[in-house]
């Protein structure tokens, strides 16, 4: 993808970043798996050279062009999300009204959780930076910070997903199965096992949260499980690893949503495997106290 890109003259020299999120950021892309494409870039939507139409026609078709060439399915939703979200919306419009209308949100949690630059990686390290000093904010302030502002975006995150999944139920013809699996497995693990290292060794710097943003989801939750130290835990986490693998073979199914159905008794039991596992690391009585009561209050 990045050499995909690297041929494209238009964006070189541009302060704007593009990057992927999906299970191909995740190091987990399979024969059927789709390509999620975002692109930010510096200051306020204005009608300089990048906030022109023109020039993001022509950037979505370049965009388009690549996304056929390397044989992914169409973008989703007929390219509704292709768009540029500028820095200044990303940070000033944090929990407003157009937070989630105008895709913010999903931006900022991607580029946090699951984000791998595919062009102007400089532009990208930056922008992810701005938005983690935006979380950070209040850190030179209080002696007592604590880095609850960003935890509450990813609790929310999850939240939102688990309610967008409803959305989906109410359309009986619609298939669910496989976005219900993706939340019990993929989203599940990519939220909380970023929350872990946040709560085992709580994170009072930009620095200690931009490593863990180059790891992976499963990277994190290990850096997690290695803070806590429990071999209980340790002994188990082979099991979870073998659970994950055996969720990337089930999307690709020829017909998933059969066999997912046809399945589902030991797709939930797998489920709820890794849940308690999550559970009960993130309750462990080493993650202190005030971590463990504020993700429940």
């Amino acid at each position: 993808m990045r050499e995909a890109f690297a041929g494209y003259d238009l964006i070189k020299g541009h302060p704007l970043a593009i990057f992927c999120a999906g299970s191909l950021a995740r190091m987990e892309i399979g024969a059927k798996s789709d390509l999620d494409l975002f692109v930010t870039a510096d200051g306020v939507r204005d009608p300089g050279l990048v906030g022109k139409r023109l020039f993001q026609i022509s950037l979505f078709s370049e965009m388009i062009r690549i996304n056929e060439r390397l044989r992914f399915p169409s973008f989703s939703n007929d390219g509704e999300y292709l768009n540029i979200s500028f820095m200044d919306d990303l940070t000033s419009r944090t929990g407003s009204r157009l937070d989630d209308s105008e895709n913010l949100f999903t931006t900022r949690m991607l580029l946090i959780l699951e984000g791998r630059f595919v062009a102007n990686e400089t532009v990208y390290q930056k922008h992810r930076r701005d938005i983690l000093d935006l979380y950070y904010r209040d850190r030179d302030k209080t002696i007592s910070f604590k880095p609850i502002f960003l935890l509450n975006d990813l609790l929310r995150y999850w939240r939102t997903m688990c309610l967008n999944y409803e959305e989906r139920r109410h359309e009986p013809n619609q298939p669910f199965r496989k976005k219900n699996v993706n939340l019990k497995f993929s989203r599940m693990l990519t939220v909380f096992g970023t929350v872990l290292p946040l709560v085992a060794r709580p994170a009072d710097s930009v620095s200690t949260v931009e490593d863990l943003c180059k790891q992976t989801p499963l990277e994190r939750l290990a850096t997690g499980l290695d803070i806590l130290g429990d071999e209980d835990l340790i002994d188990r986490w082979r099991r979870i690893l073998d659970i994950y693998e055996e969720f990337l073979s089930w999307k690709e199914k020829n017909d998933v949503e059969t066999f997912l159905t046809e399945q589902k008794d030991v797709v939930n039991d797998r489920a709820k495997v890794l849940s308690t596992f999550l559970y009960d690391a993130l309750s462990h009585r080493k993650v202190p106290d005030d971590y463990r009561r504020f993700l429940i209050l």
